[in-house]
């Protein structure tokens, strides 16, 4: 049975990159409130749970659409000896205007190859018209302006929509539809982070393996996401074990969105380096 859930709310929500990188935390205090019944708390989003990921989804683009932002996204596999197979970090912040700063390191050794071989790193930077990056990988760091394709590596989209999503054809938008609709809801506790109002949202009951990718006999799921009124998905956190090439792994995926309409994007003080060895 599913409940609504009166609590003091404490979220700490950082992002545990398995090459290290940087934590984020957000203090959620409870409010005395209720929770209303039979209302609609968020889009999409009912005392009972999400009623309608597809709603949810579309509230949380429209909440970021043309807004400044800073986005977080962690997703590591380990082994069940600790060993890690995958694993991914990313760090982005994208300006009203779509410039960017962002940061990425790879581990493992079915890890991403987007930066190369892992372990890698790399930073990349632009206003829009100017696009500069450091990579560093094998022990070598390289500096250089480059032009990315439209749409392609290395543009603002696909640093904030595909990398952290999974990759491929990800987007949030189907990200968040699918983990919504695969995973019930349970509960739903209340609080605010400063003036604004969230939900958290608690689930561990999977209905459908849509965001499972390679993996099979997927099991042991936990899903914490906090939501705002408008339907912004601040934080989320999924965690499962599934089985790939006959061995067991446990996944944990995390995405976080901060200082929505107050990111600032600084050019980066190797800027001059990389446009000079272009």
């Amino acid at each position: 049975m599913r409940t609504v859930v009166i609590v003091c709310l404490l979220v700490l929500a950082g992002c545990n990159a398995p090459t290290g990188g940087v934590n984020e935390t957000s203090a959620e205090t409870a409010t005395a409130a209720p929770v209303p019944s039979d209302s609609t708390l968020a889009p999409g989003v009912t005392e009972a749970g999400v009623v309608d990921a597809d709603r949810l989804a579309a509230a949380h683009r429209a909440a970021i659409e043309n807004r400044s932002y800073t986005l977080i996204a962690n997703r590591t596999e380990r082994y069940g000896n600790g060993t890690v197979r995958s694993g991914l970090q990313i760090r982005v912040e994208l300006a009203a205007d779509r410039g960017y700063h962002a940061r990425a390191a790879t581990a493992g050794p079915d890890g991403p190859v987007f930066l190369g071989t892992p372990p890698a790193s790399a930073a990349f930077w632009s206003n829009g018209s100017v696009y500069v990056r450091r990579l560093t990988n094998d022990d070598s760091t390289i500096y250089n302006e480059f032009r990315p394709r439209e749409g392609g590596a290395g543009t603002w989209k696909y640093w904030v929509a595909t990398v952290p999503f999974g990759g491929g054809q990800a987007d949030p938008t189907s990200f968040y539809t699918g983990v919504f609709r695969s995973v019930d809801i349970d509960a739903v506790e209340r609080g605010t982070d400063g003036d604004t109002v969230v939900y958290r949202l608690r689930g561990s009951e999977l209905r459908r393996a849509s965001f499972t990718g390679e993996f099979t006999d997927v099991r042991n799921v936990s899903l914490r996401a906090t939501v705002t009124e408008r339907g912004l998905v601040r934080s989320l956190r999924l965690r499962f074990t599934g089985t790939v090439d006959a061995e067991p792994v446990r996944v944990e995926w995390q995405v976080r969105y901060s200082d929505v309409s107050a990111t600032t994007v600084e050019r980066p003080e190797w800027f001059e380096r990389a446009v000079q060895s272009s």
